[in-house]
């Protein structure tokens, strides 16, 4: 077939089709998953309409890990501190060789790097050393943390350690190891411990490498006294692990959508540990319960507020019964916005990741709207925070929702939202939080309403005398 433009095709630079024949030729032969762990990308970059809300919940402050952010002149300061980190491990174990090292992460190369979403453009010897030093890092830091069981906190002691001397940097580095762009794959750091620790059995012989972790986070956000041991296979990143502790025990095995499949990374593994049981009722029409009143009207219309009393697997296990909802007790820190917010992202970016903290921020941010509903949940207990002012909690609450995507009939909580907006539509109870926010929350109102209604019950009360003296007067009967 001819056509007439096609004698200016001869015309084109050559050097130009062929890069864009090779960019093609690149799209059809995507990297295949390994057949035997299955890994698929869960370390991401914060998309732009997500990070923009809070640039700074997800960008490192002292601490690069993995190969995102490495590079950053802003971070260089730590670089020294892995050097020596690596140091450390390799001289506690002399049998853990550098060499050794160097193999173990060049066999695993492929694989780590097929757990980030884009292209890594480090050469094989760059990012195994990456792998190297980012993990050997992370390693001696859980151990070291959980050696010095925060003594130099609580009791002002002097460690041999020299940062945990130095107080302010082990909040940014907590900070930096929790975020989503800040991960290495959770099988990278498991083979450096395991390695670590069979040549070293003196050293933490009872705990494993998600017991350590789980103590780091323990200062961040109360976990749950038991820990479920997963195998590591499981796990992607430290958040995912963190995210599926949270988890509440269900007496039933939660049925996802995806599989967890080989660790990928540090955050990943805190995210697994969070999600609530999955409601066992079908998920409500999304048209019907978008969204709820806030704490103050909902408690207008006569909805009581409880801390939940009984054990909860995890502070998203809400409930509500017969006008009353309970909500499990939750510490807020400075540091738990930014923790949140990497949870949530990573929900947002992973496929077919189950909204827990999603659904969690979305209908926190509906039932908080200003520092008077931050208020009344404070004086039921159910939340404390370290925050500064209400105010700051509701901005907070209010903010975490923004720029998400989201589907309340598919959420665990779903039941709850149709369960509060059936409660609060009824017209008893409308008519109750009407009358409650027009003339019962100003006193002067409420005053001017109380004498309407003794005036009124005056004038009925005289109105009912003026009628039995009229039947009662014996003139009147004649």
């Amino acid at each position: 077939m001819n056509f007439e433009g096609s004698a200016s095709v001869a015309t084109f630079d050559k050097s130009w089709v062929i890069s864009i024949r090779k960019r093609l030729e690149k799209q059809s032969h995507p990297v295949p998953w390994n057949s035997w762990n299955r890994v698929r990308p869960s370390i991401y970059r914060v998309p732009n309409v997500i990070r923009q809300v809070d640039v700074d919940a997800y960008e490192p402050k002292v601490l690069s890990i993995g190969p995102l952010h490495r590079g950053n002149p802003k971070l260089a300061a730590m670089e020294k501190h892995k050097w020596r980190y690596l140091h450390d491990l390799l001289s506690a174990n002399p049998e853990f060789s550098l060499e050794k090292c160097l193999v173990e992460m060049k066999s695993l190369e492929e694989m780590a790097r097929s757990s980030y979403s884009e292209t890594i453009e480090l050469d094989s010897n760059e990012f195994v050393e990456m792998m190297l030093l980012d993990g050997c890092f992370i390693v001696e830091f859980l151990i070291k943390l959980r050696e010095s069981s925060l003594e130099f906190i609580f009791t002002s002691k002097e460690v041999e350690e020299p940062m945990f001397n130095t107080i302010w940097i082990l909040t940014p580095i907590v900070h930096d190891i929790l975020l989503l762009e800040n991960q290495l794959p959770f099988f990278v750091l498991q083979r450096l411990f395991d390695l670590a620790f069979m040549l070293n059995r003196q050293r933490f012989v009872n705990h494993s490498l998600m017991e350590i972790a789980f103590f780091m986070c323990n200062c961040l956000v109360p976990l749950n006294e038991e820990i479920n041991q997963l195998p590591a296979c499981s796990i992607h990143h430290l958040l995912h692990l963190f995210h599926t502790h949270l988890i509440p025990s269900p007496k039933k095995p939660i049925t996802h959508s995806y599989t967890y499949n080989l660790s990928s990374h540090l955050l990943a593994l805190f995210n697994t540990h969070v999600h609530p049981v999955e409601p066992s009722k079908p998920a409500p029409p999304e048209r019907r319960a978008k969204t709820i009143p806030s704490v103050t009207e909902l408690q207008d219309a006569g909805v009581k507020f409880k801390k939940k009393v009984k054990k909860a697997g995890s502070f998203m296990e809400l409930e509500f019964s017969k006008g009353v909802m309970q909500i499990p007790q939750l510490y807020i820190y400075p540091n738990t916005n930014a923790f949140f917010r990497n949870l949530i992202a990573f929900e947002q970016c992973y496929p077919n990741s189950r909204t827990y903290f999603t659904a969690y921020a979305m209908f926190m941010d509906s039932l908080i709207d200003t520092p008077n509903d931050v208020l009344l949940l404070k004086q039921q207990g159910i939340i404390h925070h370290g925050l500064g002012t209400d105010a700051d909690l509701a901005f907070l609450y209010n903010q975490l929702s923004k720029g998400l995507n989201f589907y309340y009939s598919k959420t665990y909580l779903a039941d709850v939202y149709l369960g509060v907006k059936s409660y609060y539509e009824s017209n008893w109870h409308k008519w109750r939080a009407s009358l409650v926010h027009d003339y019962f929350r100003n006193p002067w109102a409420f005053l001017s309403v109380m004498a309407a209604v003794v005036l009124l019950m005056l004038t009925i009360a005289q109105t009912v005398f003026s009628a039995l003296s009229h039947f009662t007067n014996p003139s009147n009967a004649s």
